[in-house]
């Protein structure tokens, strides 16, 4: 049986070393709907997104180097790096468009919870209000909504018959052209 912190899982930046992101998958979620409420008062220093609609981890890592470089810049477009994440997994410019695609929604099942420069003790904090069992991010497959991220970024199927190409690409491709549109 694998204790709660062996599930988490440190992103590093190599644009920005000195910045982590701490990462863990949350499965079986039960109380999403009231998680949903607390978020929106701003209750954690987290985010928390909609497992479902995460194509692998790159496509986390790509929105990540964008809000850390907003937050370099001092540019960040929401209140603060945690939104900016989940902002910047949307290829658009609507902050509410990005929150509802992508962050905790009352059916929420499955969570990644992603904390910049944390340690496990404040993970494991953030964790303990989630009715649900930490599990390593391998899983993260599991639990992606392939339709659901096609819908959301506008993937035709055209894109995807390019020999090689992933959802993942097609959604990082969205992630990487939005400031220079």
């Amino acid at each position: 049986d694998m204790g709660e912190e062996d599930s988490y899982m440190i992103v590093q930046f190599e644009l920005f070393p000195s910045r982590t992101l701490l990462l863990c998958l949350v499965e079986g979620v039960t109380n999403a709907a009231e998680l949903r409420q607390e978020v929106l008062k701003q209750k954690f220093e987290a985010s928390f997104i909609d497992a479902a609609m995460v194509a692998d981890l790159f496509h986390l890592q790509a929105a990540a180097n964008k809000a850390l470089y907003a937050s370099s810049k001092d540019a960040l477009t929401t209140h603060g790096i945690h939104t900016e994440l989940i902002f910047c997994l949307l290829g658009g410019r609507s902050i509410s468009n990005a929150l509802s695609s992508f962050g905790i929604a009352d059916t929420s099942k499955a969570l990644i919870v992603a904390i910049f420069d944390a340690n496990p003790e404040t993970m494991t904090q953030v964790i303990s209000s989630i009715k649900g069992s930490p599990a390593a991010m391998s899983r993260l497959k599991e639990h992606t909504d392939t339709e659901r991220i096609k819908k959301v970024y506008k993937i035709g199927g055209d894109e995807l018959k390019a020999p090689g190409v992933t959802i993942s690409d097609c959604a990082v491709s969205r992630i990487a052209v939005r400031d220079s549109m």
